[in-house]
């Protein structure tokens, strides 16, 4: 018994030696939790905070300030101003720059408010001028259009956009610039078009032979067929009457034919005169040796016009005239480039790309509407002479 006992005491001195050795192998930090985490805890707020390459959370800088080093767990974005007067940030950011202030050096332009840190200069183009951008950075202050003669104005000029015009009755259309008064209107197009706008003595209709003259054809021979059918019907009942040989039938016969060959002859000659009436012919399909200038408009020679237009505008001001033209600031770099020493073969070939896109036989002859695209362009740049004097040379003879 006191046996037992010995070995039942050994065996639970090991077994409590087992237990504490397991509990002092057991790592506390797995079952106790974590310490918080500051920038686990803070969240990335859209809009005030941004994310570090390291994934810390920091805070944005306040407008009018730049970041100069990102935050670290223990403490806040340090940020620097922005120079007074000089550069600028109008929102909050962590950006390592500030923008520079804009200067208000263009021609026709004035300071309306001051640079500050948080905003950027503002500019103006004075009184009778309007802003027009050529590019996100590149600006110029453009005269204000006048409404010609003919024209009225619908939105006045502002700093930022020109003046619009529209005819007071209707537009030329065979040169797209004219405004003329319904009491010229001689086409059908601009007889339509002032009968539907607001000339308030718009011109009456002709009521000649011109107008009236396809109806007039259509019952001509809608009267001439019934006849026809009418004497066709009749031939056949005096066939059916008559006895064949008789002389009545004969004569009848013969009456019919001379009608119908009258009748064929009346309505071949109503047609050549309508016809020859109602649809204009050109002069150049009677005379068209001697009145061919008159009918077909003069070629104009591309490299021609780029010449002369070379010769008439001022050399500052050809590129403004190019980029008017819808040529992109790239061609105009690469000419330039291409042609360093040769200021007018760069100006040229910046025409040429302008109207190489719509060229006529075999690429040497220009299109007439871009013609007349190019002098509106020109008006619009005050170059007026320049422009009457291309017409003189270049318009319909």
């Amino acid at each position: 018994m006191d046996v037992l006992r010995g070995k039942w005491k050994e065996k639970c001195i090991l077994n409590v030696c087992a237990l504490l050795v397991v509990c002092w192998s057991v790592d506390p930090s797995l079952s106790a939790p974590p310490p918080p985490d500051r920038t686990q805890e803070l969240q990335c707020l859209e809009g005030s905070h941004y994310r570090t390459a390291n994934g810390t959370c920091c805070r944005k800088c306040h407008e009018g300030f730049k970041l100069k080093e990102d935050c670290t767990k223990e403490g806040e974005s340090q940020c620097e101003p922005c120079k007074e007067g000089r550069t600028y940030l109008e929102r909050s950011n962590y950006a390592k720059n500030c923008l520079r202030c804009t200067r208000c050096d263009v021609d026709n332009e004035e300071e309306v408010s001051p640079c500050k840190k948080i905003r950027n200069t503002v500019c103006r183009c004075i009184e009778g001028f309007y802003k027009k951008r050529i590019d996100s950075v590149t600006r110029e202050c453009l005269r204000c259009k006048t409404c010609g003669p003919g024209e009225r104005e619908t939105q006045p000029c502002t700093p930022e956009s020109d003046t619009v015009c529209e005819c007071k009755d209707f537009r030329n259309k065979k040169n797209n610039r004219n405004c003329l008064p319904c009491q010229n209107c001689r086409s059908a197009d601009c007889q339509q078009e002032c009968a539907s706008g607001t000339d308030p003595t718009p011109k009456p209709k002709d009521t000649g032979w011109g107008v009236w003259s396809p109806y007039l054809l259509a019952a001509f021979g809608c009267v001439c067929v019934v006849l026809l059918v009418v004497m066709g019907i009749m031939g056949v009942l005096v066939v059916r009457r008559k006895p064949k040989g008789s002389s009545s039938f004969l004569s009848a016969e013969i009456t019919s034919q001379g009608s119908e060959k009258s009748t064929r002859r009346l309505i071949q000659e109503a047609s050549e005169n309508v016809l020859n009436q109602s649809i204009p012919v050109c002069e150049c399909e009677q005379e068209l040796l001697s009145k061919l200038p008159d009918c077909v408009p003069k070629e104009i020679k591309i490299s021609e016009l780029i010449y002369s237009v070379l010769d008439q505008v001022p050399l500052r001001r050809v590129k403004e005239l190019v980029r008017s033209l819808g040529v992109s600031d790239i061609v105009i770099e690469r000419a330039e480039n291409d042609h360093l020493r040769d200021t007018k073969e760069a100006q040229y070939q910046m025409l040429r790309v302008w109207a190489k896109g719509s060229a006529q036989g075999g690429g040497g002859v220009l299109a007439r509407p871009l013609l007349y695209h190019l002098l509106d362009k020109l008006r619009d740049m005050d170059l007026g002479g320049t422009a009457e004097e291309l017409e003189t040379k270049y318009g319909d003879q």
